[in-house]
């Protein structure tokens, strides 16, 4: 009887239709396959499937929610993630943080941000930039006039495949005040690219003690104090000016701390209206910004915000149970607030244990809610869960540190 040779019948498919499977698989199953052969993993990583493929596919086109949670003394920190399009939680070990997990604990990085489906990490003054899928990374030189972060922010923001911007804001070495210092990938550097006015007040909205800096198109935005009243300061990283403007009125009335977030191209602020003298949230209303600086000479903040959306009571109601575990020990129901894609994020802390997410989408104009996520297996972590980190995460294989 004739032997039939064993065949591979992956191997007799054509290379164009190989191409279009693989760009189908999920991301963990991608960074698996890269491991099935020398071709295989030419294939994957290169450019061109990347770029005119995998990037394509609708699995692959929507941030995930990162929460990175930097654990106790005695704990490895470990991270989850949400995708929005498999709508689950997911372990992260296709988005290796093993960069931040495997350093001594005094010496351990913090995660600053993400932009471009780039990590920003780093100790003190000194930053790495890390693609997590990659497992490539590079550090930054140190910065160049900046020599105390003090009232601070930290930031990244992609432009393009190999184009990405740092931004710190920190105590100038020489002089009395806060400069902003941006390196650029493309020159290698740190510049000066500007001088926060003397007058202003940064407020801190995080559970960190650090100036919230979110980023649109090529500005960053932080809440201020203008005259006493809650007011955002703009900074353009290409213009190198700044421009400040009022937050909604309401913010001044009953109302927790303001948060401010992106989504794509779009500036929100979110402001929680209270019972007076009660840890009850009544409604929360999202506002995007108008910015009209160049047209408009009013202070009024009825000329720089558009109310978009308000929270329903069922899921004020949700928030509110959460809150109540805490009691006054917090001022804000909320961990943060942060936009991934169009999605306008609300992060509680629920319980010991879990985290709840209220979301409002922008394309849909539709609330609704997470899966609740497990933060910890035992109370140690489930302790430090507060210390969380939350952000987006672009997965791109594409994109270069330099």
């Amino acid at each position: 009887m004739m032997e039939l040779e064993p065949k591979n019948k992956c191997c007799e498919l054509s290379e164009h239709l190989r191409e279009e499977i693989l760009a189908w698989l999920p991301l963990q199953s991608l960074c698996r396959f890269r491991l099935v052969c020398k071709d295989w993993n030419a294939l994957i990583s290169s450019t061109r499937f990347i770029t005119t493929k995998w990037v394509d596919k609708p699995p692959n086109r929507k941030p995930w929610l990162v929460v990175h949670l930097q654990g106790a003394p005695s704990k490895m920190p470990h991270s989850l993630a949400y995708c929005f399009f498999t709508r689950t939680w997911k372990n992260t070990s296709s988005i290796s943080l093993s960069f931040l997990m495997h350093q001594k604990q005094e010496t351990r990085k913090c995660l600053y941000g993400s932009a471009a489906g780039l990590f920003l990490v780093g100790c003190a003054s000194e930053f790495v930039v890390f693609n997590p899928l990659t497992r490539r990374s590079i550090q930054l030189l140190p910065l160049s006039s900046i020599r105390y972060i003090d009232i601070f922010s930290v930031g990244i923001v992609g432009e393009s495949r190999e184009v990405y911007n740092v931004v710190v804001v920190g105590k100038s070495r020489t002089l009395k005040a806060h400069l902003v210092e941006i390196y650029s990938s493309t020159e290698k550097s740190w510049r000066i690219a500007g001088q926060l006015p003397e007058d202003v007040k940064v407020m801190r909205t995080g559970p960190r003690s650090v100036m919230d800096m979110v980023f649109c198109s090529d500005s960053f935005y932080f809440i201020t104090l203008i005259e006493e009243e809650w007011g955002i300061m703009s900074f353009s990283i290409r213009e190198g000016t700044f421009f400040s403007a009022p937050l909604p009125d309401v913010a001044n009335e009953n109302s927790i701390i303001p948060y401010l977030l992106a989504c794509g191209s779009r500036v929100l602020a979110t402001v929680g209206i209270v019972k007076e003298r009660e840890v009850i949230l009544q409604e929360v209303i999202i506002w995007e910004f108008q910015n009209v600086k160049a047209v408009s000479t009013s202070y009024s903040s009825s000329s720089w915000w558009k109310e978009i959306a308000r929270m329903p009571p069922s899921l004020c109601e949700i928030v509110n149970k959460s809150w109540s575990q805490f009691g006054c020990r917090i001022n804000s129901p909320f961990m943060c607030c942060i936009g991934v894609g169009d999605c306008a994020c609300f992060i509680v802390k629920g319980g010991m244990s879990l985290m709840e997410v209220v979301f409002y989408s922008l394309s849909e104009k539709t609330w609704n809610c997470l899966p609740s996520c497990l933060l910890g297996e035992d109370i140690i972590a489930a302790l430090w869960a507060g210390y969380a980190t939350v952000m987006a995460f672009e997965p791109r294989l594409d994109m270069k540190v330099g």
